[in-house]
């Protein structure tokens, strides 16, 4: 619940304004969302991984780099930086995050690093799922 700041202009029909606290406490909700969604995502990814352990195609190794994609110090901290900044919600930081990785990703010659570029919205979509699942 967002708290409210008394406005001087309550009688002229103008709406309070948020005050920062309330700013603040929106911002430690959809961090500890973003979190959420993350330990649930590397935690479906865990089982997967479990599921497959005798894979002999590779999924086993899809799942490995996503679950160090998922829980990666960098793209957290990107997450959190455009939740802080742009006053954004989990869901917008996630999306923003994966599209500017991928629009790097895309541009290299290296095709290893491009192949990251689909794991990177393939991690994207797990967590958007996760969070729309958490979503008040």
């Amino acid at each position: 619940m967002i708290s409210l700041v008394k406005s001087n202009n309550r009688g002229k029909g103008e709406e309070p304004a948020a005050s920062s606290g309330s700013i603040m406490s929106q911002k430690a909700k959809e961090k500890n969302r973003f979190l959420a969604a993350q330990q649930a995502a590397e935690a479906e990814i865990i089982s997967l991984q479990q599921l497959n352990e005798k894979d002999k195609e590779g999924q086993a190794e899809v799942l490995a780099v996503h679950r160090e994609l998922v829980s990666s110090r960098s793209f957290s901290d990107s997450v959190m930086t455009f939740i802080n900044k742009d006053h954004a919600n989990a869901e917008a930081a996630v999306e923003y995050t994966v599209n500017e990785i991928v629009s790097m990703l895309v541009l290299l010659e290296n095709d290893y690093m491009r192949q990251r570029a689909v794991n990177i919205k393939e991690i994207g979509n797990r967590l958007l799922r996760h969070l729309r699942i958490t979503k008040t």
